[in-house]
């Protein structure tokens, strides 16, 4: 008789279990279907924004109410309605903008748009003129990262050398070569100057 008794509440907690775990799932899949974020891209440079939308498959009872997961992601233009602008922080990574809304059901629903913030990555100068052998010493500003995390490269196999200081010393054939500056982020966004090579 103990063993009946015992055994009994074990049996229906399982079954009980099974069948909130369906209602989880459920719920679940239903979240993602009824809110999502629409952008034109997800991939901005610091300092950058961009427009986020909230797009709903059903009516709900209010516009959706949004922020940035991170202390540091980066800011929003205003934090509720349909269409929100995110401003990118000064630091390159990734974050995450949430929208948050409530069904007429009253129940709760959310979308995540994650956010790429890569650095911004320019050469000086642009171009230069060298004599075979001559060398060059190239100026990088970096915006989102530490400048140490910029890896210098020469394009073309031929087009001489390049330290990670940036300075090129250039092939002793004339021709157009690039040298690239590359930081070592998510995404690796890079620029370019050109160097013409000549006698």
């Amino acid at each position: 008789m103990r063993y009946f008794l015992f055994d009994k509440p074990k049996k229906y907690s399982a079954r009980y279990c099974l069948v909130f775990a369906l209602l989880l799932t459920a719920c679940a899949s239903s979240n993602e279907e009824v809110l999502y974020i629409e952008t034109a891209t997800s991939i901005i440079k610091v300092g950058e924004r961009i427009s986020l939308t909230a797009q709903a498959t059903e009516v709900l009872n209010d516009p959706p109410e949004w922020e940035v997961l991170e202390l540091e992601g980066g800011s929003l233009m205003r934090t509720t309605g349909h269409q929100v602008t995110y401003l990118a922080p000064p630091y390159a990574g990734t974050y995450r903008v949430i929208a948050r809304a409530v069904r007429a059901n009253g129940q709760k629903v959310r979308a995540v748009q994650v956010i790429l913030v890569q650095p911004q990555v320019v050469i000086e100068p642009a171009s230069v003129k060298l004599a075979p052998g001559e060398t060059y010493a190239f100026n990088v500003k970096v915006k989102g990262i530490d400048s140490a995390k910029i890896q210098w490269s020469v394009d073309e196999s031929d087009g001489g050398s390049i330290s990670q200081t940036g300075l090129y010393s250039a092939p002793s054939r004339p021709g157009y070569y690039h040298v690239i500056a590359t930081a070592q982020t998510d995404g690796q966004p890079n620029a370019t100057a050109s160097v013409r090579v000549e006698y």
